[in-house]
């Protein structure tokens, strides 16, 4: 079985690889986008350029989104 290798940290992805790694549906990531949540690089320069995003942008804006646990097992 072949296996699809990982993308560097720098991998620009398109879109619909965005929503495969957040496990999130393509018009979800393209709010994100429109929110100006995600970071995204415009290739082409005009308005219907590709869009495309790190996987080091993602990789820290799920870092930053992430809250220690306050009650349960997991809090200290």
């Amino acid at each position: 079985m072949k296996k699809t290798p990982t993308p560097s940290p720098d991998a620009l992805l398109d879109l619909w690889e965005v929503g495969d790694y957040l496990n999130m549906s393509e018009s979800a990531v393209r709010r994100l986008v429109r929110d100006g949540i995600v970071p995204v690089i415009k290739l082409g320069g005009r308005p219907k350029s590709r869009i495309r995003v790190r996987r080091s942008d993602l990789d820290a804006l799920i870092a930053a989104s992430l809250s220690p646990a306050t009650s349960g097992p997991l809090a200290k």
